[in-house]
């Protein structure tokens, strides 16, 4: 998959420009990391990619009638609901330049899954957890079960050992495949009622590791294989986040693989271990990889894609060549893209408009940052006090965990919001909306707007130690 639109489909409208959401992963690109909150359109991109590749299956949702007018009544209502509310059009999807009702799938071969998806019951059965996701398995489902299961036991079990699990798993062939779980410290098993039993997040482990080694045995190497993964992985603790990442990395290198998250520190556990652990290792090629956010914007959703938007430097030096609508424009999603930089380091609301954003920044509500960690690590911090069996001092301790997060040395910074915020509402706005003659802008304000800016993004990267545009 090298281009991806989405017209009016979900929460992507076209915009009155004529804007659409676009993802280019061509020049070789094509794995794919998106960041976007909950509310932000993520999931519709997820959906989308859904239909161009499973749109025969979705289509057996569609009701029968009994004539062929009501049929078409019928069906057009159940493709409906992928329609943007606000707008008036059908939806269109993009895929390679071809719309997904031309698309051909042959050559591709998909297995996608998000968290919504891997509702744990009181027993795992590996027929009824594959069945239910959306996999191209190639093979009557009986007879792949039935010729893999043992080869998915064992590779389960061996990474549940590289992982210093102390589980592991054996597959009932006799009782439709169900999924025994066995602690070896304690000397426990059991096939039914194991939430009773087992941590919810080594449940949680052991279906994502049956998931992952059942595509292994599954794949076709004379196909196109993509992998599409959503929210998979926030239920696992933070150690077994790294090791499950690890263990995509170095097992599925031959697929596109494409993860969409709102988790903050897990979006920043990738791009670490891409940019830091496996480049080094010369074991990942970061050029194939695209990083993006997605925002929602004034009631607009915006894909930045990290290296498409200006720094300030490179406004700087494109002033004296530029229009001013252009310079505006670029200073003014420069901005944005800070501000939701910003919102992310400290979790105070990524998906909301700038707007609230910015009233939380300038003025002064209880921001928590340490070190680089965010107020998810504070989370986890208190839990494990919370865990520990010693209720003696525990709400000093608490406190003074809490206190240890909390910024309060932010006047400098609240001040730079402040003026940038009144930059952006009597010069940004006109400029970029080239609104020439009607505005009183000069260019010491365009210079003062760039001076601010330029202050608010090495206070950004101060805080994240890597440059930060976009992503």
């Amino acid at each position: 998959m090298k281009k991806l639109e989405l017209i009016n489909f979900k929460a992507h409208k076209k915009s009155d420009d004529g804007k659409t959401l676009q993802i280019d992963l061509t020049d070789s690109k094509n794995n794919f990391l998106l960041y976007g909150d909950n509310g932000a359109g993520k999931s519709s991109i997820y959906e989308a990619i859904k239909i161009i590749f499973f749109k025969d299956r979705i289509s057996e949702e569609i009701p029968s009638a009994n004539t062929e007018e009501e049929q078409e009544q019928i069906n057009s209502d159940f493709w409906s609901q992928y329609n943007n509310k606000i707008s008036n059009e059908n939806f269109e999807i993009n895929i390679n330049d071809s719309s997904y009702l031309e698309f051909s799938i042959d050559d591709y071969q998909t297995f996608m899954f998000s968290l919504d998806e891997l509702f744990i019951e009181d027993s795992i059965k590996l027929d009824n957890l594959l069945t239910k996701l959306y996999f191209n398995l190639n093979s009557d489902i009986d007879v792949f079960f039935s010729s893999n299961y043992q080869t998915i036991e064992d590779g389960v079990n061996s990474s549940l050992q590289s992982f210093r699990e102390n589980i592991k798993i054996e597959i009932d062939k006799e009782d439709d495949y169900t999924i025994k779980v066995i602690d070896t410290h304690r000397n426990l098993e059991s096939k039914v009622e194991i939430k009773k039993y087992f941590n919810e997040a080594k449940l949680n482990l052991i279906t994502l590791l049956l998931i992952f080694e059942s595509i292994k045995v599954s794949k076709d190497d004379a196909l196109n294989k993509i992998l599409v993964l959503d929210d998979f992985i926030t239920s696992l603790d933070v150690a077994n986040r790294t090791f499950l990442m690890q263990y995509i990395f170095d097992n599925f290198k031959d697929f596109q693989i494409l993860l969409f998250t709102h988790n903050v520190y897990f979006y920043n556990l990738i791009m670490y271990l891409i940019n830091d652990i496996y480049l080094k290792d010369n074991q990942l090629n970061k050029d194939r990889w695209t990083f993006a956010n997605l925002y929602e914007i004034d009631n607009s959703h915006k894909l930045y894609i990290k290296g498409s938007v200006d720094r300030v430097s490179d406004i700087r030096m494109a002033l004296s060549t530029s229009t001013i609508e252009n310079t505006g424009n670029k200073i003014r999603q420069r901005f944005e893209v800070l501000l939701y930089e910003f919102s992310k380091l400290f979790m105070i609301g990524a998906v909301e408009d700038s707007k609230k954003i910015l009233t939380r920044i300038a003025y002064g509500q209880n921001l928590y940052f340490k070190n680089k960690k965010t107020a998810f690590d504070l989370i986890y911090e208190l839990e494990e006090i919370l865990d520990l069996d010693n209720p003696q001092n525990l709400q000093n301790r608490l406190k003074g965990k809490i206190q240890s997060y909390k910024q309060t040395g932010f006047r400098d910074i609240q001040d730079t919001v402040r003026k940038l915020k009144l930059y952006q509402k009597v010069t940004l706005h006109p400029m970029s909306h080239g609104t020439i003659g009607q505005s009183s802008f000069t260019m010491n304000e365009i210079n003062e707007s760039l001076d601010l800016l330029e202050k608010f993004e090495t206070y950004i990267n101060g805080l994240a130690d890597k440059g930060v545009d976009g992503a």
